[in-house]
C-alpha cells in the first residue's frame, strides 16, 4: 500500500532519514532534489525536469529520455492513456472506462501465449513499462490494464457500506471485483483476437495483483471445466512478491490486542475526515518518495518517473474515495485458499524479492517458502529468490525478472509440445 506506508515514513513520522552512513532529520541530497523537482511541476505536470545523477532504471523509452545527456537536465513525458475496455459491472449494471495497453513484437506473427499483467495497490500498469517490450518478443501478446480505480481507469464513487440500491447488488472495490474485471477482459480479448484461438493465457501480478491473477486463473478453469471439449485457457501465473490479502489483516490471524487495534484503524484512523488527511499526506512527493525507498532495495530505480507515475493518479478525482474503499475493505480469499484450487497441471512461477519488507521471504503467516505447500503438486511451483531486491522486482530487476519469465514461457510451451505429441493431436 504504497500511498498508507508513504505517511508513516513520512518525515513527520520518521526521525531521520537513512542517509549514506549516516543519520540525518533531512532526506539525503538525491532525495531533497527529487522532492523538489516534483513539487515544482505542481498537482497535474506529467513533464518532469530529472536530474543527470539519477541513473536510468532500464533502456525502456521512457527512461531513457530522463537520461539525456546533451543539457544538464531534460524532459521526460509520462504517457498515461493507451486504449480503453468499456466494462459493464454485471452487479450494478454501469459502464467503466478501463484504460489497457497491448504490446506485441512485430517479429511474432501468431502469439504462442497471451499475458495479462495485474498491478498492485497505488500502481497502475507502467509499472510494467520494464517488462512489456521483453515479453513480447519472447512470444507472447502482452496485455497490461490499470484496474478500476487507479491509473488512467475510471474512479466511481461506490456507497462505503455494503447496503443494495434499486434491487441491485452492493458493489465494493475488492478483490473479487478486479477478478471480475479481468474475466471479462479476458473474454473481450479473445473476441477481438478470435483469429488467433485457441488462447493459452499466463497471468501475472505483483503485490495484490497476484492475488487478482490467481482469482482470474481459476474463473478461467472454472469456465472452461464447465464446457465439454474446451481446452484449458490458463497455462501459467507468475506471481511477483504475493500480499497475503487486500488489507493484510484479518482478525482470525490477529492476537485478541491485535483485533483491537486494527478495528480502531479500520473505524476510526480510516473514516473522513482522519482518511482524507492520511490521503492528502500520503500522495505527497516527498512522502511517496520515501516509501519507495522502504520498499526498493535498490534506491537507483527511485527516478522522478516513478514518483510521477505513481503519483499522478492520485490526483484525479475519486481517487481518495479509492483509498478509504480499500483501506476499509475486506481482505479477501488467502493465497493458501487459492492455491488449493489450483489444477494439477498449472504452472506457477513465484519471483520473490528478499528485501521486501512487506511480504517476507521467509516469514510470516504468507511467505514465498510455503506457496508449494499448498498446491495439489508441490513441484508445479518454481520458486525463484531474487536477492538484493524488494517488493516490485519487475521495476527494480526488470532485466532478471524478464530473463526468468521469458525461460518459463519457453518451458510451457515444450511441455504443450509434448503433451500434444503424447496425444496424437
Amino acid at each position: 500500500m504504497l500511498f498508507f506506508v508513504g505517511l508513516l515514513g513520512s518525515p513527520t513520522y520518521k526521525a531521520c532519514w537513512r542517509g549514506q552512513g549516516h543519520l540525518s532529520r533531512q532526506p539525503p541530497p538525491r532525495a531533497r532534489h527529487l522532492t523538489r523537482e516534483l513539487a515544482a511541476g505542481g498537482r497535474h505536470a506529467l513533464h518532469l525536469v530529472v536530474a543527470q545523477q539519477v541513473p536510468p532504471a532500464s533502456s525502456s523509452p521512457t527512461a531513457a529520455a530522463s537520461s539525456t545527456s546533451s543539457p544538464s537536465r531534460s524532459t521526460t513525458h509520462v504517457e498515461r492513456h493507451f486504449e480503453t475496455f468499456r466494462w459493464r459491472c454485471a452487479a450494478n449494471g454501469e459502464t467503466y472506462r478501463i484504460n489497457y495497453r497491448v504490446t506485441e513484437s512485430d517479429a511474432v506473427q501468431r502469439p504462442v501465449f497471451h499475458m495479462l499483467l495485474v498491478h498492485g495497490f497505488g500502481a497502475n500498469l507502467l509499472h510494467f513499462r520494464k517488462n512489456v517490450d521483453a515479453l513480447a518478443a519472447a512470444g507472447a501478446r502482452v496485455f497490461s490494464i490499470d484496474l478500476l480505480g487507479f491509473g488512467a481507469s475510471d474512479k466511481p464513487v461506490f456507497p462505503l457500506r455494503r447496503t443494495p440500491e434499486n434491487g441491485q447488488r452492493a458493489v465494493a472495490y475488492s478483490l473479487e471485483l478486479w477478478r471480475d474485471l479481468c474475466v471479462d477482459f479476458v473474454n473481450e480479448m479473445e473476441r477481438r483476437y478470435a483469429r488467433d484461438a485457441p488462447f493459452h493465457w499466463v497471468l501475472c501480478g505483483n503485490s495484490i495483483g497476484s492475488l487478482v491473477a490467481l482469482m482470474t486463473g481459476l474463473a478461467l478453469d472454472a469456465g472452461a471445466a464447465a464446457t465439454a471439449a474446451t481446452p484449458p485457457r490458463l497455462r501459467g501465473l507468475v506471481l511477483l512478491n504475493c500480499a497475503g490479502g487486500l488489507t493484510g489483516f484479518r482478525y482470525s490471524e490477529l492476537s485478541p490486542l491485535g483485533s483491537v487495534v486494527w478495528w480502531l484503524f479500520r473505524n476510526i484512523a480510516f473514516r473522513p475526515p482522519v482518511v482524507h488527511w492520511l490521503f492528502e499526506r500520503a500522495r505527497r512527493p516527498e512522502n511517496l518518495l520515501s516509501t519507495l525507498r522502504m520498499v526498493y532495495r535498490d534506491h537507483t530505480h527511485v527516478t522522478a518517473e516513478l514518483v510521477e507515475i505513481l503519483r499522478a493518479p492520485a490526483s484525479e478525482e475519486g481517487a481518495r474515495h479509492v483509498f478509504e474503499a480499500v483501506l476499509r475493505g475486506e481482505p479477501g480469499p488467502t493465497p493458501r485458499e487459492l492455491l488449493q484450487q489450483l489444477r494439477p497441471e498449472t504452472h506457477l512461477l513465484l519471483l520473490w524479492g528478499r528485501e521486501d519488507p512487506w511480504t517476507p521471504y521467509e516469514k510470516g503467516l504468507y511467505p514465498a517458502t510455503r506457496f508449494s505447500q499448498w498446491t495439489s503438486r508441490p513441484e508445479q511451483v518454481e520458486l525463484v529468490c531474487l536477492d538484493h531486491c524488494g517488493h516490485c522486482p519487475h521495476d527494480e530487476a526488470p532485466e532478471r525478472v524478464n530473463r526468468e519469465v521469458g525461460r518459463f514461457l519457453s518451458a510451457l510451451q515444450q511441455s504443450m509440445v509434448a503433451a500434444a505429441v503424447a496425444s496424437g493431436e
